[in-house]
Parts: structure tokens; C-alpha cells; sequence
């Protein structure tokens, strides 16, 4: 639910540009601040989540607010308020995902690939549904689907799960250099990703209205290619157990480089649908296995690894955008090839560290 509602933000974008006046380098620099300033405080997050007990308590509290105050975004008189509202929103889903994250690792690893993917399912519906919404009845009577949401929440704050979490003393036991350089790693694969992603989601509705396609065509776009995610995310999880969190990195950037240039290059509407899903299904692959990977480095900061792969890279990633933005503005064209070249380099990294890793264990061997 609370990856739902924040996933309003992206497709509405044209939206917005139409109401508010804003010309599409000030709506993708409004949409990566918005994402950039709530998902650099998700380390804070993180690292105050490994101290809190009441855990399920709070995410319904976080997610309460997120649905309140996206629900209220048409009511914004201007876009300043309209940032206020998306803000809050985003902070409250920042802070909630290290948090759920750290109460599905405590109840089983396994359990983890279903967390991604019950989110990943929620940002596949979103973009579809507030668009059709838009388009059919306004996004003024949006409080309504709001309200029974916010209603049941309010049951399941009273009535939290009595479960026991897998605690540790956090305190005492610190990061070795070994788990830094691990989790460093992971931060740049995922940051590197993050940034292919979200510059293909970032300007997928924007793309598509521009040739002629509707607002609705845009959400639909970004909610097929989650959807596929959701399928990935459990296959990489399986790839990452079989054949190595690395191979399973080197596909996934390797296949986001293609899809985006099958992407940029399409004239019509079944070329451009094909070229977009790929980019999320490969996306999507180690959206699970890396953060499998650094909650098992890091054992006793659980929450902390979270949200370094979670929100900080994520944040680093989105911040990475408005390097590009800011110097081609309206060109969506050089900056999808920039991000496409960034790929293709990020898969050839891998590819020598994939290398180094097994020369080095032969060599031991």
C-alpha cells in the first residue's frame, strides 16, 4: 500500500506539467528532488529502525501518513504545496522501508524476496490506476479510495502481530572492514541501477505523450513493466542462490542497456511497451538478491544494511539525474544514451570483478 500511493508521483508528471506550467527539465529536476531528499535520510532511518521495538506499530503509522497525504495532492493550490504533499508522503515510505525490511528479515531470509515483491507489486498498480483515475473521474475525489484504506489501517495499528523479532545488541558489535567493503559494493551496483531505472521510468510517460501516446498509455507502461519486476525480483533471488550475486548483476545491467536502447529507437507503441518492460524486468533482478546479500554481511545491523542498498543508494542514484538533466534539459534523447552507454559500462565492471573473483579463488584453490 505504501508503494502504491508513492508511485502516483512519475506518471503524473505530464499531468502536472499541463496544470502547473512546468516544461519537462523543471517537472524531472521537481520529481528527482522530491525522490532524492526523502531517500538520503533512509540511512538515518535505517540506523534509528535497529533500535525500535514496536516495529509493525510504526509501519502502520508511516504508511497512514503516506496515504493521507498523497491522497490531497490535487487540492495543492500550487506547486510548492504540491511538493509539500509529495515530501511527507515520501519520507514517511522512506522511513517505512528499512523498518519492513528489517521485520521480514527477522522472520525468515526467505521471507525477503516476498517483501520486495509485495512492493514491487503495489508500484506496478499504482501508475495504471491513478491514471485511469485521472482520466475518468479526477484526482480531486482521490480521497475517497483514500479513506477506507486510512480506516482499516487504523484497525491494524490497534491490533499489531504479536511477534517476537530476532534481536542483537547492536551496540557491541561493530562493522568490520570486511562487511564495509561488502556493503560498499552492493551501494554502488544498486546506486548504478538506480540511476538506469529511474531515468527510464522518469521519462517513460513524459516519451510517450510526446509521440502521441495518452496520459494512460504512460501509467500503463510504467505498471506492465513492474509487474513484470515482480516476477524477476523472485527470479533473481533464485539466479543470485544458483549462479553468484554477480552473474546475476552482470545480466541484469547487461539486458538494461539493450531494453533502453530498443526503447529510445521505437516509433510505435508495441516496440516501445517491449523496450520499456525489459528495462524493469532486468532491473528488477537483484532488486531482491542485493539486499539479501547485505543483510547477511551485516547480520547485526540489519536495518542499517537496508537502508544503505535501500534508500542511500537509491538517493544516490536519483541525485546522479540532475547531472544529467540539469546540462540537456528537454534532450531526452543524448541523456537516454548516456544512460545506456553507464549500463553497458556498469556490466563490463562487473564482468572483471566476476573474473578477478574466480582467478583469485582459483589461485587459492
Amino acid at each position: 500500500m505504501s508503494d502504491f500511493y508513492v508511485s502516483f508521483l512519475t506518471p503524473l508528471a505530464p499531468y502536472f506539467m499541463q496544470k502547473y506550467h512546468a516544461d519537462t527539465r523543471q517537472i524531472a529536476l521537481f520529481i528527482t528532488a522530491i525522490s532524492f531528499i526523502s531517500s538520503i535520510f533512509q540511512i538515518f532511518f535505517g540506523t534509528l529502525s535497529d533500535k525500535i521495538e514496536s516495529r509493525f506499530k510504526f509501519i502502520y503509522i508511516l504508511t497512514t501518513i503516506t496515504v493521507l497525504f498523497i491522497s490531497v495532492i490535487e487540492f495543492a493550490p500550487n506547486i510548492f504545496v504540491l511538493f509539500l504533499f509529495f515530501i511527507i508522503a515520501f519520507f514517511a515510505n522512506s522511513a517505512f522501508h528499512p523498518m519492513g525490511a528489517a521485520a521480514a528479515h527477522s522472520l525468515s531470509v526467505k521471507s525477503m524476496p516476498f517483501f520486495v515483491a509485495a512492493g514491487t507489486l503495489g508500484t506496478a498498480v499504482g501508475p495504471i490506476f491513478v491514471t485511469i483515475f485521472s482520466s475518468k473521474i479526477g484526482l480531486k475525489f482521490l480521497w475517497l479510495v483514500g479513506l477506507p484504506v486510512l480506516i482499516i489501517l487504523a484497525f491494524m495499528i490497534k491490533s499489531e502481530p504479536p511477534l517476537s523479532h530476532i534481536r542483537t545488541n547492536t551496540e557491541s558489535v561493530k562493522i568490520n572492514s570486511k562487511q564495509k567493503k561488502i556493503l560498499f559494493d552492493l551501494w554502488l551496483l544498486v546506486t548504478a541501477r538506480t540511476l538506469v531505472m529511474s531515468i527510464g521510468h522518469l521519462y517513460a510517460p513524459i516519451m510517450s505523450t510526446q509521440k502521441g501516446f495518452s496520459l494512460v498509455f504512460g501509467g500503463t507502461l510504467l505498471s506492465i513493466g513492474v509487474a513484470i519486476g515482480v516476477f524477476t525480483t523472485m527470479l533473481g533471488s533464485w539466479l543470485s542462490n544458483k549462479f553468484g550475486n554477480l552473474i546475476t548483476n552482470l545480466i541484469s545491467f547487461l539486458g538494461m542497456g539493450i531494453a533502453l536502447l530498443i526503447f529510445v529507437r521505437a516509433s510505435d507503441m508495441i516496440t516501445l511497451l517491449i523496450g520499456y518492460v525489459l528495462i524493469d524486468g532486468f532491473g528488477y533482478l537483484t532488486m531482491s538478491s542485493n539486499l539479501s546479500q547485505a543483510q547477511i554481511a551485516l547480520p547485526n545491523h540489519t536495518s542499517f544494511a537496508s537502508s544503505v542498498v535501500m534508500g542511500f543508494a537509491w538517493a544516490c542514484g536519483t541525485g546522479l539525474r540532475v547531472f544529467m538533466i540539469l546540462p540537456f534539459g528537454d534532450n531526452i534523447g543524448v541523456i537516454i544514451y548516456l544512460t545506456i552507454l553507464i549500463s553497458l559500462l556498469m556490466a563490463f565492471i562487473v564482468f572483471l570483478k566476476g573474473r578477478k573473483a574466480c582467478f583469485l579463488r582459483n589461485k587459492k584453490a
